[in-house]
């Protein structure tokens, strides 16, 4: 199942630099665009790693 993940981000990936030509600026400048688009969900690495190790001290 891993497999089929990173093959799908990969892809993505792909078909976002063909997207823009390979321009790294114009595809940084696109999902900063599209971060600021209501419903867009940003995830806070920081937040996501203290809330798991937490739960790791409580035993959950």
């Amino acid at each position: 199942m891993a497999n089929e993940i990173l093959e799908e981000i990969w892809r993505t990936r792909d078909e976002l630099a063909k997207r823009f030509n390979y321009d790294l600026d114009a595809m940084i400048a696109f999902l900063r665009e599209v971060e600021c688009q209501p419903g867009s969900q940003v995830v806070n690495r920081e937040e996501t790693l203290s809330q798991a190790g937490s739960r790791e001290t409580n035993g959950r």
